[in-house]
């Protein structure tokens, strides 16, 4: 079909007058760099376990309460309660078991009126999930991840898979996220920083290490790499994003320096904060059992600073990780 002459003369005059919305934002510094926008298809790249589930649900969970998005989400490797579990928590701002029985109630109705959730327990292609997300009637998708679908993994499949998700995105005003891995060569040992701080961790993957190849980056609006050093003392609880691809910045967002990622603060699972904004914080209900914002954190008796006051006195080597009553770092990746 041949569009009609002159149907983007009202986008140029919109354009030219400074009438083009930028796209949603969460209320921190992550949206110097990163804004939803509609109809577009975003790929999310990071190694096995870095905790990419965790953060993008995270993120959603700020655009449905603070935008009012609905979610729909297919993850092929967690189980909907878990994901639940932690976006109750981070609801509230309070640790899981802390919170009363009907708390956990209202949280999950509250919740499940925003995000909704495609049966893992059954194989779906690509065609079948597509039309899921369209039944949902959701703004946005979320695919966890690609590899867990029933098709080809060639070149040519890659890229039938992404123009179909295009072709959602474009007829039906979808959003859709992918979740992606790296290859293989990404995780060796050439991909491990040599001096420093960081000696003898993994990297964080370059856009080109994705698994499937070049048709990913083509095709997608924008793309960012999630990564954390899970073996660091301390630094395995900082999630790292690295924006390498906006496609359109007139509408807002951009690409991340070289070697400067944005730091999310795990914030003991309570949501992350972002150079010590918690941008859930406002949207949280008002709770009796809430833990007080003015009073430090203590953590094995000494006073835990914010992430940006610890990354400026360099005193990651000095702070103990968080230890739970069984003996283990508190982490949900």
């Amino acid at each position: 079909m041949i569009t009609t002459s002159g149907d983007s003369l009202q986008y140029l005059l919109d354009y030219k007058d400074g009438k083009i919305k930028d796209g949603l934002g969460i209320g921190c510094y992550l949206d110097e760099y990163l804004r939803f926008k509609p109809n577009q298809l975003n790929i999310i790249l990071g190694h096995d376990n870095v905790g990419k589930t965790y953060w993008i649900n995270w993120y959603f969970l700020n655009l449905a309460l603070r935008h009012n998005l609905k979610f729909c989400i297919w993850s092929g490797e967690n189980k909907k309660g878990n994901i639940l579990r932690d976006l109750i928590q981070m609801y509230y701002g309070i640790k899981f078991k802390d919170l009363t029985y009907e708390q956990i109630k209202s949280g999950m109705t509250i919740l499940e009126q925003q995000f909704y959730f495609v049966n893992n327990a059954e194989l779906y292609t690509p065609k079948d999930l597509l039309n899921l997300f369209k039944e949902s009637e959701c703004n946005v998708a979320l695919i966890d991840p690609f590899t867990g679908l029933d098709r080809q993994m060639d070149f040519q499949s890659n890229y039938l898979f992404l123009n179909q998700c295009r072709d959602y995105c474009n007829k039906y005003g979808l959003t859709i996220y992918i979740n992606t891995h790296p290859n293989s060569e990404s995780g060796r040992s050439g991909n491990l920083y040599t001096d420093g701080l960081y000696q003898g961790h993994l990297k964080a993957p370059l856009k080109d290490h994705i698994e499937g190849g070049k048709a990913f980056i083509n095709r997608c609006d924008d793309m960012f790499v999630i990564h954390r050093l899970v073996k660091h003392e301390t630094m395995k609880f900082v999630t790292w994003v690295n924006v390498e691809k906006v496609k359109d910045t007139d509408t807002g967002g951009k690409h991340t320096g070289l070697n400067d990622p944005i730091y999310c603060d795990y914030n003991f699972g309570l949501g992350f904060k972002i150079n010590d904004v918690d941008p859930l914080q406002a949207f949280r209900p008002k709770t009796s059992n809430s833990f007080p914002t003015s009073k430090p954190d203590i953590v094995n008796g000494k006073e835990l600073l914010s992430f940006s006051e610890r990354m400026k006195q360099g005193a990651f080597e000095e702070l103990e990780p968080v230890i739970n009553k069984d003996g283990n770092p508190e982490m949900p990746f």
